[in-house]
């Protein structure tokens, strides 16, 4: 295992199996012997994992580390060295990512956006290009695939939550450790170097989708005090309709009975065009027959369309449970929001189709907080 003399004894190593067939946790139990490995049934995605990685842990401290993330020297040492020196209220330090061949960056902190989304800032980015922050530097959040967080601090928070399987998870635990009085900080010595997507690339870009959504808006809606969570809803759920809207109308096959007027009629049949690959296409094989579409029947045959639609379906299935988490997050709360958005500023960042035009909008600009906050183009924080 990388770099395991570093622990002379101190520590562990513990790997958590998520669901894997492929004889993983053996070979790993016959290859290092002292390793703890603890095999799960399914796949739980990265908070599942952390989760049971963490409950099986007996440690003061507890270090994540991507499968994909390859340490380079003096790594754990930098870590562990940080925490036993900073300050008690340090509840997690974050460590420089850079991507597989060491010359572009991946993690050097990150941005929150008003609607719970989260960039890393610079990503992919060359390294020479790049100014991170200093050592000890107090960062947002730290990025879950480096980091170490105090053990039993991290527990009484609830973790990462599990509801996320996998993304913003680490964006939702930095908040809420602020919001709770805790602080992180940035470490340029603890270096590791990742194969950005290894892992998340078999989820598939539809599915990957469906979780930034979801975890984004959860992440907003726990999260943001009283009183920004209600002056920032409608510009936040004013985006994610406007999304939905350009989704179904700009990548959907019929969608022109959308457009027409309320009291408009019209009986003419039509039929409708759609990739071969698509549901309607797979409907015609398995009925055997042509399918006529009347107006009034607007058929989503996009995947990214259903994408938007299953996040938000997510969100109202949902929506008790959410709230409950809602009101215990809050009940933690030492640092009102504008203590910590003066140190980390909203973005607002045009990210999705029609983005630009719909910030720019009168009823955007009308709805948008008086909040101290950043205007950016993904250009300007990230190499496209």
């Amino acid at each position: 295992m990388p770099q395991a003399d570093e622990l002379a004894g101190r520590g562990s190593v513990i790997v958590v199996d998520n669901g894997s067939s492929d004889g993983t946790a053996e070979a790993i139990r016959q290859r290092h012997r002292s390793v703890v490995v603890v095999p799960l049934d399914s796949n739980t995605g990265f908070t599942g994992g952390v989760g049971s990685g963490v409950a099986r842990s007996s440690a003061d401290t507890v270090v994540l580390l991507n499968n994909d993330a390859i340490p380079e020297p003096g790594w754990l040492g930098a870590l562990v060295n940080a925490m036993e020196t900073a300050s008690p209220d340090t509840i997690a330090a974050g460590g420089k990512i850079l991507d597989a061949t060491g010359q572009r960056a991946d993690f050097v902190g990150g941005m929150l956006t008003f609607d719970g989304h989260a960039f890393q800032r610079d990503f992919r980015r060359l390294t020479n290009e790049v100014t991170p922050p200093a050592d000890g530097e107090e960062i947002l959040f730290a990025c879950g695939g480096n980091m170490i967080v105090r053990r039993r601090e991290f527990l009484d928070l609830g973790g990462f939550d599990p509801d996320y399987f996998a993304y913003l998870e680490d964006v939702d635990f930095g908040w809420r450790s602020w919001l709770s009085g805790y602080r992180c900080i940035f470490l340029n010595d603890a270096l590791v170097r990742h194969k950005s997507s290894a892992t998340s690339d078999r989820l598939g870009a539809y599915e990957r989708g469906v979780l930034f959504e979801k975890n984004a808006i959860q992440t907003a809606i726990k999260n943001y005090d009283d009183e920004l969570f209600a002056r920032f809803a409608a510009p936040m759920f004013l985006s994610l309709l406007h999304r939905q809207h350009r989704y179904v109308t700009d990548r959907n096959g019929d969608t022109a009975m959308l457009r027409r007027t309320p009291l408009g009629s019209d009986q003419t049949v039509r039929t409708v065009e759609v990739p071969p690959d698509g549901l309607l296409s797979r409907m015609r094989r398995s009925l055997g027959r042509k399918i006529a579409v009347r107006p009034g029947a607007v058929v989503l045959d996009d995947p990214l369309t259903a994408m938007q639609f299953r996040a938000t379906e997510w969100l109202f299935r949902n929506e008790q449970q959410l709230m409950a988490k809602r009101s215990q997050v809050q009940s933690r709360r030492k640092r009102p929001d504008s203590e910590i958005f003066a140190k980390f500023p909203i973005h607002y960042i045009p990210t999705y189709p029609g983005d630009g035009d719909l910030m720019s909008s009168a009823l955007f600009r009308a709805l948008r907080p008086d909040v101290h906050s950043v205007d950016k183009s993904l250009e300007e924080i990230m190499d496209p």
